[in-house]
């Protein structure tokens, strides 16, 4: 009679033992997964001379090819650095500038393709601008100047690309952020209403409500300008 049971008990051990042997991976799998966040710095920046096309905005007034009014070579953009999304004080990062000169090129040679479509986009380094960061009470928050110091040349007009980069060292780990912003500099205001005051110092400062005009981008106002001044224009 016994012997009846004896297939039925190794099943039963079989079985026990099996279970035995997968409770731990279904303890590992039940374990709650640990993540670590890495930092990050993130940089934002917002331009004050032309907030609806985010565009700095400048004008080098009289030049070599006789462009008659006041400069303006100043542009300012507001600044907010935050790390892990809280903003932190400037003693412990810095905040650098880099400019670049976006011109229309024709990569065409032989004289073939004279159209728009040929025509391309070339980012040269440039040097004509430095920039100074002035920081307020808060953590984080600050103002970007930057000036234009290069030749009052008509050459120079043209669509720029600010890239604005800041590092923050936390322990032995550095960590970086970047952000971009647009500066137009031109010959002169694409707009003719301005309105003007005396500053203390007995200079007159012209504003205008719209310095790039009916333009929707900086490329097409100094692409204007150089044609009105009679430069070489990309494709000629």
């Amino acid at each position: 009679m016994k012997t009846r049971y004896l297939p039925a008990i190794a099943s039963l051990l079989i079985i026990a033992i099996a279970m035995t042997s997968l409770m731990p991976v279904f303890a590992t799998a039940a374990l709650p997964t640990r993540l670590f966040a890495q930092p990050t710095l993130t940089v934002r920046t917002i331009a004050e001379d032309d907030e609806a096309r985010a565009t700095g905005v400048m004008w080098m007034g009289n030049t070599e090819s006789e462009i008659s009014g006041q400069p303006q070579l100043l542009s300012q953009f507001k600044l907010l650095v935050e790390y892990n999304g809280f903003p932190v004080w400037p003693d412990g990062y810095t905040v650098s500038c880099q400019f670049v000169e976006k011109d229309k090129v024709n990569p065409l040679k032989g004289g073939q393709g004279k159209g728009w479509e040929n025509l391309v986009s070339k980012p040269v380094e440039n040097d004509n601008f430095v920039c100074k960061v002035r920081w307020s009470d808060l953590p984080g928050v600050g103002v970007i100047d930057v000036y234009y110091i290069g030749y009052l040349d008509a050459q120079y007009i043209a669509d720029y690309i600010l890239v604005v980069s800041a590092s923050y060292t936390v322990g032995r780990t550095v960590v970086m952020g970047t952000e971009m912003q647009d500066i137009c500099l031109l010959g002169w205001p694409m707009e003719t209403v301005s309105y003007s005051f005396v500053k203390p110092s007995g200079d007159t400062h012209e504003i205008y409500a719209d310095p790039l005009g009916g333009y929707v981008s900086c490329e097409d106002a100094a692409l204007e300008q150089q044609n009105v001044l009679g430069l070489q224009l990309p494709w000629q």
